[in-house]
């Protein structure tokens, strides 16, 4: 498993794919800022927290050309046949998939708080108070990642190829969402299922007031749904058959 990781996080520093993605974030936001205009760097800083749309294109992108690429060159196969255990071969790739794709995800929010800061100012004093705030909000968007990442995992598992899991996952987020978000103003049920996405949620972290029960509901429920799905992608993975 160690060795596993080693060699991930040695093809992850080699992975084209993932230099270019960090490149891009940073030069969108550039360009973003330069035609829209700055402000202040601690609305950034909220803005970029439930920006959940940008961060799924990214996240999609990376984790299928990740995963879907290793099943598509047909890595997985060969470091299975070396002998090493599905297991330990599934939660490497998991593991560097979420470290990865977090580190793309938390990209936008520096770059755009660094840039807004820079051209207009933070916005206020930055004192405990404000970085305690911070710390807790971006806390509470990395439980967020994590679980949409979980369902990233589970499409790459489930399609085993880029194309379709891109596609999948971009159009689960924008349709899904949408359509739950309509129905959640006529049906208490549906309510509650949409208070469970990650578009809902983010918006609630960046509450100043945010009650301890939501914080709460918002950590059982991400940490349930992340290991739902990464237990479903492994017995999907488990019932591979290596051709």
């Amino acid at each position: 498993m160690i060795n596993l990781l080693k060699l991930e996080i040695f093809k992850l520093k080699k992975n084209l794919s993932f230099k270019i993605i960090c490149l891009a974030v940073i030069f969108i936001e550039l360009v973003y800022v330069y035609k829209n205009g700055t402000i202040t760097g601690i609305k950034a800083f909220e803005c970029s927290m439930y920006d959940v749309a940008t961060m799924m294109v990214v996240g999609a992108i990376f984790s299928s050309l990740f995963i879907g690429g290793e099943f598509l060159n047909r890595t997985i196969n060969q470091q299975i046949v070396s002998g090493y255990s599905r297991i330990s071969v599934f939660f490497s790739k998991v593991i560097i998939t979420f470290l990865a794709t977090e580190i793309l995800m938390i990209i936008y929010p520096i770059t755009s708080v660094f840039i807004n800061t820079l051209t207009n100012g933070f916005g206020c004093d930055f004192n405990s108070n404000v970085l305690l705030y911070i710390v807790r909000v971006l806390f509470l968007r990395v439980i967020i990642d994590f679980s949409l990442i979980s369902l990233l995992i589970f499409f790459a598992f489930l399609f085993k190829d880029t194309l379709k899991t891109i596609g999948v996952s971009i159009l689960t987020f924008l349709i899904g969402t949408g359509c739950l978000f309509t129905l959640s103003k006529s049906n208490e049920f549906i309510n509650l299922i949409y208070k469970l996405t990650a578009n809902s949620q983010s918006r609630l972290i960046i509450s100043a007031d945010i009650s301890v029960d939501n914080i709460i509901f918002l950590l059982l429920s991400n940490l349930i749904i992340m290991f739902i799905l990464i237990y479903i992608s492994y017995i999907q993975f488990r019932r591979y058959d290596l051709k």
